[in-house]
């Protein structure tokens, strides 16, 4: 079963979030249940496991949806008018937070100062990432690995 659209711009927010939160302890509490959420969101044929194209069309719409405005960034207005969906997800206290931790995280991809992402800078961020979780190599990810996302996003 497929997650509704609306959960998937929290869903690779959290991702972002993760990656710029450079305190994150080895072992992340929840690392298997955002692995759960992003493959029922990525695995286009169900059968719970993302190949390379299921991963980068997954990112690609991601973008695509936080991208409001279609204007080919994301800008941190277009993250304020996330918080209802985020509310939904993690309570108005949470959504809060989330939206000013996520705020603060895209703008940290922000490579050219212009207080955008575009998504060359976003891409940044999750280029070369399917290799760094796929652990045996046979161009797939299976929930294990991608339970490693927190930890694999942190190290270089």
């Amino acid at each position: 079963m497929r997650l509704p659209l609306r959960r998937m711009k929290p869903l690779f927010i959290i991702i972002l979030f993760i990656f710029n939160a450079h305190t994150l302890p080895a072992a992340v509490p929840g690392a298997e249940s955002l692995a759960r959420l992003i493959t029922q969101e990525f695995d286009t044929n169900a059968d719970g496991i993302l190949d390379q194209g299921e991963w980068q069309n997954g990112i690609a719409g991601s973008f695509d949806q936080m991208d409001t405005n279609h204007d080919g960034s994301i800008k941190p207005e277009e993250v304020d008018g996330m918080s209802d969906d985020i509310a939904a997800e993690a309570g108005d206290i949470g959504g809060v937070i989330l939206v000013a931790l996520i705020r603060q995280s895209l703008l940290a991809l922000d490579q050219d100062g212009d207080k955008a992402v575009n998504r060359k800078e976003f891409n940044t961020l999750t280029d070369g990432l399917f290799t760094k979780l796929d652990a045996d190599k046979n161009a797939s990810l299976t929930l294990a690995e991608l339970s490693e996302l927190p930890v694999k996003i942190m190290t270089k």
